[in-house]
Order: C-alpha cells, then structure tokens, then sequence
C-alpha cells in the first residue's frame, strides 16, 4: 500500500493534491487477468484500482462494484443455462474462464475521472462530489498515473487540521 505525502497541511484545502494523495498507488496493466485483479486487491486491502496502458496512462478503474457485477452475472449463468448439476465440470471451467482469462478490460470502467496533482485539494474534492466518486486516479503533467485520492485522505487532512 502507498504512502501519504504529509500529515501537515499548513495551506488546508489550497494544499495541492499532490500533498495530500497516496503514492505509489497498486495498479493492473490492461492484460492482467481478473484473478490478477482479485489478488491484488484483497492483499492491498482496497477497493479499486487503476488498470494503466504501457505508458503508465490512466485507462480505467476496476472497483469492488465491478467485480461483483461479474459475480451476479456468473451466478446468473449458472441459475439460467444450467438447472442441473450432474456434471458441475461447466462450472468449474466457468469461473476459471472469467477469473483466469477475461483480463481487466473487460470488467473496468472507460470513463475515468482523473485530477492534476498540482491541483488544489478544495477543487478535487468538488470534483469527487459532482461525481460522486470515493477514489480519484492522480496525474502528472504528462498524464501518468502519479497517486491516489480517496475519502480517506480527506479525513486525514480535516483531522490534521483540527
């Protein structure tokens, strides 16, 4: 898991995000499988995860939501096509099939909404409202990913600023 930047923050929510993100931040490239996912994941303790191109560009995000959307539809799967189960080999291949070679394209979000690191935290944090979003992918200048913004660092600055 990451680090944050600080735990002062003398300018308060002109502090840049930079100050405030978790950095480095557990991502997947685009070929990485589900299982992949899963793994890091529960090892990181987190609920999403940013899935980057060869450059380390943002694209896209796989959250806890996500990957329980396959399970429901894997559950369907199983529910509707195959009311008997007197060979639960199908099964079996079923699930090894969606955790073993769909990759993470298949089960992320395209539409990522990303903030600049030099951004203030007070304009991030509007953003995650109008967004409704608990975790903002960080960039730098160039467009790779540099952090993580989540609810939980903005807890940890209004603490810190008392």
């Amino acid at each position: 898991m990451g680090s944050h930047r600080s735990d002062t923050f003398p300018d308060g929510l002109a502090t840049t995000v930079r100050a405030v993100m978790t950095a480095p931040v557990v991502s997947v490239a685009q070929s990485d499988t589900v299982r992949n996912v899963i793994e890091k994941m529960v090892a990181g303790r987190i609920s999403s995860l940013v899935v980057v191109g060869s450059e380390q560009q943002v694209v896209g995000m796989v959250s806890a939501s996500d990957l329980l959307k396959v399970v429901l539809e894997t559950d369907k799967t199983l529910d509707s096509d195959y009311p008997h189960f007197d060979d639960c080999l199908w099964a079996v291949d079923l699930i090894q099939r969606k955790l073993g070679s769909d990759k993470a394209t298949e089960v992320m979000s395209e539409v990522v909404t990303t903030v600049d690191a030099e951004a203030t935290v007070r304009h991030a944090a509007a953003l995650m409202r109008r967004s409704q979003l608990h975790h903002l992918p960080v960039v730098d200048s160039e467009g790779r990913l540099a952090g993580m913004l989540s609810s939980h660092d903005f807890v940890r600055l209004i603490a810190a600023l008392g």
